[in-house]
């Protein structure tokens, strides 16, 4: 790893901890700290992002759909983040549209980065398969109680479902331990992002939990960074 990746990493980690701390210190009342999320948050996307660049040996077109996803899923913080004292869902609706167009491009930049269906294992269907029952199941709990939004959930879970589906592409004949090591840890953040959302949609559309903001940026910042990381290795062999 090149120093300038390292000192990115680092610092992505460290406003990343002032981000969970904020969250947490919330929660217990101190209202204060809220100034600490939203100064942190829309940082969040674009260190991680200048980690992934810095950090490719070769930057070529395949791999502009994940620059991509990681923008919109910068617009997805931000847009989350506007107030709604009229009830009326605008960051709601602009974040899940630009999460969902941020999946999109993952699925994209994931599938034209293993040529097609060419190196496709068999096998990955077997991966595949708890992300068809976790939506399964999470569907109907969600969406009890999303009204006229229902739609919109519905497409973005399946939208986020097949995200999740499509991180299966990456697994590779044997031969290739360290881009099967890259796989792994894609497809592990890609579990943190289902685990985020269903934690957030939960709160929205359920009921409200303790500590469910920190749960959901925990997992949140947990998946893009093992997204962006396995990408890395799978891409360049090593970090």
């Amino acid at each position: 790893m090149e120093i300038a990746s390292l000192i990115l990493l680092i610092i992505f980690a460290f406003v990343s901890f002032i981000h969970l701390l904020g969250e947490l210190l919330v929660d217990f009342g101190k209202d204060q700290f809220v100034l600490a999320r939203f100064i942190t948050k829309p940082l969040l996307m674009p260190l991680l992002l200048a980690f992934f660049v810095s950090s490719l040996l070769n930057f070529s077109v395949y791999e502009v759909w994940f620059v991509i996803a990681l923008v919109f899923g910068f617009l997805g913080d931000v847009f989350l983040m506007i107030p709604d004292p009229d009830k009326k869902l605008l960051g709601l609706k602009l974040g899940l549209s630009a999460f969902l167009l941020g999946h999109i491009s993952y699925i994209v930049a994931f599938i034209i980065n293993v040529r097609g269906f060419i190196l496709w294992q068999w096998w990955g269907m077997f991966l595949a398969l708890p992300f068809v029952g976790a939506a399964s199941i999470a569907h109907p709990y969600i969406t009890k109680n999303t009204g006229k939004m229902t739609k919109a959930v519905t497409a973005y879970i399946f939208i986020i479902c097949l995200m999740c589906i499509s991180s299966t592409f990456l697994f590779l004949p044997k031969g290739w331990p360290n881009y099967q090591l890259g796989a792994i840890i894609l497809y592990l953040g890609a579990w943190l992002f289902a685990v985020s959302d269903f934690s957030n949609g939960i709160r929205r559309f359920v009921k409200k939990f303790r500590y469910e903001r920190l749960v959901t940026m925990f997992s949140y910042i947990s998946s893009q960074l093992l997204i962006v990381l396995g990408f890395i290795i799978w891409l360049n062999g090593s970090l």
